[in-house]
């Protein structure tokens, strides 16, 4: 059994990380549920908008959508490297983008040491990330049913 110092002491460097960990989750799921919520609307608006709809027209704005979804997934990767880099739980912002990204996708590749009492936050990035890609998906997928209804539903439609 450990020691009750050594159990005090675990308790009081996870409350940091968890706190900051709890926290960022909840910043970057809200900044990606604004992002993805507008880009699906958009889409879903600017697509049925002309009278005789071209097929390749809207299957060119459905990659243009999905890719700013990409690039809300790179944002998010680059608010986790930012917080890190600033509490200076990693000494550079290549390093902090390097975690961040390995984490967000779940690969955990990374070989750089991280600051004692901070080794829980990876978890959370994974966690974030998680989320994160599951709300892209599931918003793609939406997408892809509003362009294929929209498409069934035109009569006069053109390639």
């Amino acid at each position: 059994m450990l020691p009750i110092s050594t159990i005090d002491l675990a308790f009081h460097n996870s409350v940091p990380q968890t706190a900051f960990g709890i926290f960022m989750i909840g910043l970057v799921l809200s900044i990606d549920g604004f992002a993805f919520t507008a880009i699906i609307s958009f889409f879903r608006s600017s697509v049925g908008q002309r009278p005789h709809p071209s097929k390749m027209r809207s299957t060119i704005f459905f990659v243009v959508c999905t890719q700013l979804l990409a690039l809300t997934l790179l944002l998010s990767v680059c608010i986790w490297a930012l917080s890190i880099w600033a509490l200076g739980i990693l000494p550079t912002w290549f390093t902090a983008l390097h975690l961040s990204a390995s984490s967000y996708t779940t690969l955990g590749d990374f070989p750089a040491k991280i600051v004692d009492g901070w080794h829980m936050i990876p978890v959370f990035i994974a966690f974030s990330g998680l989320f994160s890609f599951a709300w892209a998906a599931s918003s793609t997928m939406s997408m892809v049913s509003s362009l294929n209804s929209f498409l069934d539903t035109t009569k006069n439609s053109t390639l």
